[in-house]
């Protein structure tokens, strides 16, 4: 039984991301980017597609391009990769112009969408567990650059959305992740935390089931905003350690709207 799970684990870190882990987190980007879009007018994709195609691009390589600033790679870097560019392109296209809107409303149907969140939370996993790599390769021993390479590479949109959202006109400085800490920072948080205590061999687990165990907390969790409702899975443990160190009052902060979330929730009723 173990040499089973230890196969499928590696299975789960080693499978080829594009194009169904990819394309899965490019539907959710362009749906993102298209519903914070409706409250700038009805007809704004027609009237600006080169701004949605742009933002589009940046919200599904968001963890690229903050990455390659911190790093003092160019941000133009990930544009070279022809075959992700065009597949995103292709994406977005069929997201806001398809005829009848009918990729959209296949979409945001509660199969697909699940199915997709499900897909995206693996390659989440991935990304983070690639960016702290990569962290650990700049900077050897700089514990919290290596921290921060996971984060960002697995919430980037929390880091860059002010910046998106103000290519398409739209100023709210206060919706960043860094003021406002989502469920997305923080789960990148402690898995980032975990795969650094096992680079540093602090954590003494076989990678892969490491690797796995993440995966499956990442996916329960998903699952849970999306289907339950909760907004922040891991506020109910948080909230007495930070009445205990930050002498927090223990009230739950208003989430920040899920446009997406409220999308399926209004279909629902």
């Amino acid at each position: 039984m173990a040499a089973e799970v230890s196969q499928f684990a590696k299975w789960v870190m080693e499978v080829d991301m594009f194009p169904v882990f990819f394309g899965a987190h490019f539907l959710l980007a362009s749906t993102i980017v298209r519903e914070d879009s409706k409250d700038l007018g009805p007809r704004f994709r027609q009237e600006h597609p080169f701004a949605m195609w742009f933002c589009t691009i940046m919200a599904g390589l968001s963890g690229v391009f903050v990455a390659n600033f911190l790093f003092g790679d160019p941000l133009v870097d990930v544009m070279k990769e022809n075959a992700l560019i065009i597949y995103l392109t292709l994406v977005w296209y069929l997201m806001n112009y398809s005829p009848y809107d009918a990729v959209y409303k296949i979409a945001l149907s509660p199969p697909v969408f699940l199915s997709a969140s499900v897909l995206q939370e693996c390659l989440r996993v991935r990304f983070i567990f690639l960016g702290l790599k990569q962290a650990a390769r700049v900077y050897p021993g700089a514990y919290i650059i290596i921290l921060l390479g996971g984060v960002i590479k697995g919430n980037g949109y929390g880091f860059i959305r002010v910046v998106e959202r103000l290519i398409r006109g739209k100023w709210n400085p206060g919706n960043n992740d860094i003021l406002e800490v989502t469920y997305f920072a923080k789960s990148g948080l402690y898995a980032s935390f975990l795969f650094l205590l096992h680079h540093f061999k602090f954590l003494n687990v076989p990678i892969e089931f490491l690797y796995l165990g993440v995966v499956a907390v990442f996916i329960i969790c998903r699952m849970l905003t999306a289907v339950a409702g909760i907004k922040d899975p891991f506020l109910p443990i948080e909230l007495p350690i930070c009445r205990v160190l930050f002498g927090s009052t223990g009230k739950e902060k208003v989430a920040a709207k899920d446009p997406v979330k409220d999308k399926l929730d209004k279909k629902k009723n």
